[in-house]
């Protein structure tokens, strides 16, 4: 998905930069284009100016999308030089005001020059402007207008191919319908060069500019294709609904203003701007329709901003976060400046900001907070472990079970292309029944820096468990998903065996399945070297997982059920041999859960996995920390009254809060599950 960044020629609301910050704060908006800015155009700022200026925009918390200059807008016939002197100026400009674009032009022919006579003078001249800003880190994107050289598409086409990387693309709708040029195609025949979208829109049988989605720009249908585009895309307001102030410095006739006031009509500039920027909100909530709210803005929920910053996600918008922690708000806040932030989950769900979230917070907190959000009518997306204890994940089973909300769990494991052949292949039953499963999976090796690093974290009163809690959920619902759930559990549980923490980081788990499959589990976060490898010995055949990326098959030539009874001599072997398992090589992992995620609300499309599913490897884990408190054998399903008793007493046995702690956030969680 796109990440699309809403930016604004705020100079239609006012030329007092205050008034168009405000004007963009209302709209939600923290970028500007700027253009004119107290009466000035940007293109004749001073560099001492800028400074003054960019020191203002930075109290308000205004990053600038691009200089909105008039370079290009002179006649191909008129002189040259001093036009190019006077941007070398606006190019040191824009590095002031930490700005990567400058918007060009094409120059005008009005008096009836040749295109093509004069096509090579106006690469001249705009290879001039490219190479001298690229040289210097600022990019010039050129836009469509009308009586320019690169009026149409397929002028702009040719000078994006000249010009390459040097050179970006501005897309302008209404530009290229007042030169009766079609947008749609237009589009698709430029996309790859677009840099970013001028939102501005006309109807073509009166020209008139009307809000984005009034007219005939197909703007709504430009952001689907753009949205398939896996980057961000600044999207720049430029209204153009009532005249404003400036308006004459930039146009050389006033055909542009007669276009105006046709038909909508304003009270004021700050009207039809704040008309102007709905317009797009109204496009976007078709385009991206679910406004995600993350709950816990710690190590995964940052995560989750970041993937919706890379462009990583479809249909979505961040629109709100909250967490405990102020600074963490206030550091997604700079990361995402539109969303709105707050202190609970309560108040986030509450706001109407969102019509769905994703729960990030400690475990103990993912049920209470998804049966408030399912009361409230919104969409649940947990992270990993549904719950700490069955008893709890039961009942938030229950609430989603009433309602007709979408509820899914982040196991994003699941996406990987080498689990999803082995669940394929074991379900299938071409090797038969199961006979024997066994993963160890030690790679979790953790340092006691990473336990420090949160009080809650390996407390049973804070987390609830230890590796099988924490690290392993994927792993249990792997176990269950491809294999099925066991009948029987046998676990030994070592706790602080590694690190200073109370609870466990060291297990071993014996399981029995109920055709008399046995299984085997045995997982740590103090091996280094660590091993991942999953063996799933079949009737027919044995397939090995290691470390999650390799796939092996080895395809005996019958049932080993039947050889066993059949064969002639004590010693006889079963043939068979290795084979290359093919996949489709897709692991996608965060981002396509929420994607689904978000399709299921849409469209009714399968999650990657239900939010009830959640309760499937949290039963083993319970069964393997009761085991191991009582010293015997669980039969499923668990008396889960008994574990919770039983993890009470841990509870009250242990610390809620760690005193060595040192607080720290991993954004980057692309090297863990």
């Amino acid at each position: 998905m796109a990440h699309f960044i809403l930016s604004a020629f705020a100079d239609e609301a006012s030329s007092d930069i205050s008034e168009q910050i405000a004007a963009c704060k209302k709209n939600g908006i923290h970028c500007i284009e700027l253009r004119i800015c107290d009466g000035k155009n940007i293109s004749d700022f001073s560099v001492d100016e800028a400074k003054e200026l960019k020191k203002r925009l930075d109290d308000n918390g205004i990053k600038v999308s691009s200089l909105g200059s008039h370079y290009g807008k002179i006649e191909i016939t008129d002189d040259f030089e001093p036009h190019f002197e006077a941007f070398k100026n606006t190019v040191e400009v824009a590095k002031v005001l930490d700005c990567k674009y400058i918007r060009i032009f094409s120059f005008y022919f009005t008096k009836g020059e040749s295109f093509e006579e004069y096509k090579d003078e106006v690469f001249r001249r705009v290879g001039a402007m490219a190479e001298y800003a690229y040289d210097r880190g600022v990019l010039c994107c050129h836009e469509n207008e009308k009586e320019i050289y690169g009026d149409i598409p397929e002028r702009c086409l040719l000078l994006a191919e000249a010009f390459g990387e040097k050179l970006g693309c501005i897309f302008d709708p209404a530009n290229y319908l007042q030169c009766s040029a079609e947008t749609l195609s237009g589009f698709k025949l430029l996309k790859k060069y677009v840099t970013y979208m001028h939102i501005k829109d006309v109807q073509s049988d009166s020209g008139t500019i009307v809000p984005a989605g009034e007219g005939d720009g197909h703007i709504e249908e430009i952001l689907r294709i753009l949205d398939g585009d896996e980057r961000p895309y600044y999207l720049s307001v430029e209204p153009h609904l009532r005249v404003f102030d400036g308006l004459s410095q930039l146009e050389i006739n006033d055909e542009v203003a007669s276009k105006m006031n046709s038909k909508y009509v304003y009270p004021d500039n700050f009207a039809s701007f704040d008309a102007a920027c709905a317009g797009l909100r109204a496009i976007l909530e078709k385009v991206q329709p679910v406004r995600l709210g993350i709950i816990g803005v710690g190590n995964m929920g940052s995560s989750h901003v970041n993937n919706q910053i890379n462009g990583l996600h479809h249909e979505v918008r961040i629109t709100a976060c909250a967490d405990l922690i102020p600074e963490r708000n206030e550091k997604i806040k700079a990361l995402l400046p539109d969303i709105k932030t707050y202190d609970s989950a309560e108040a986030l769900i509450d706001s109407g900001e969102v019509n769905a979230v994703i729960i990030a917070t400690p475990h103990y907190f993912h049920p209470p907070i998804a049966e408030y959000a399912f009361s409230k009518g919104i969409h649940v997306l947990t992270e990993k472990p549904a719950g700490v204890y069955t008893k709890q994940v039961r009942e938030m089973n229950e609430a989603a079970a009433k309602t007709n909300l979408v509820f899914g769990i982040m196991y994003n494991q699941r996406t990987n292309c080498v689990y999803r052949k082995m669940r394929e292949l074991v379900r299938s039953g071409e090797l038969g029944e199961i006979r024997r499963v066994s993963w160890i999976i030690t790679s979790w090796y953790r340092t006691q820096a990473y336990y420090n690093s949160g009080g809650w974290r390996a407390t049973w009163g804070g987390e609830g468990g230890g590796v099988l809690l924490n690290q392993c959920p994927h792993n249990l619902d792997l176990w269950q998903w491809i294999c099925g759930m066991p009948s029987k559990v046998k676990a030994f549980c070592h706790e602080g065996k590694w690190h200073d923490i109370e609870v466990e980081d060291d297990v071993t788990i014996y399981v029995e399945y109920p055709n008399g499959a046995t299984g085997t589990f045995i997982t740590s976060t103090g091996d280094c070297p660590g091993t991942n490898r999953l063996e799933i010995t079949l009737d027919g055949g044995k397939l090995i997982c290691d470390d999650g990326e390799t796939l092996k098959l080895y395809r005996l030539d019958g049932l080993t059920s039947e050889h066993c009874k059949n064969a002639k001599t004590g010693f006889d072997k079963l043939e068979g041999k290795w084979e290359d398992v093919p996949t489709d090589g897709m692991n996608k992992q965060h981002c396509e859960v929420v994607s689904k995620f978000a399709a299921a609300i849409i469209r009714g499309e399968p999650l990657t996995a239900n939010g009830e599913e959640g309760i499937n490897g949290l039963t083993i884990s319970n069964a393997a920390h009761l085991s191991s408190w009582l010293g015997r054998e669980i039969t499923l399903p668990i008396d889960e009254d008994l574990f919770y008793s039983e993890l009470q007493k841990k509870v009250s046995a242990g610390k809620a809060e760690k005193d060595n702690v040192t607080a720290g956030v991993q954004e980057d969680m692309s090297s863990t599950f």
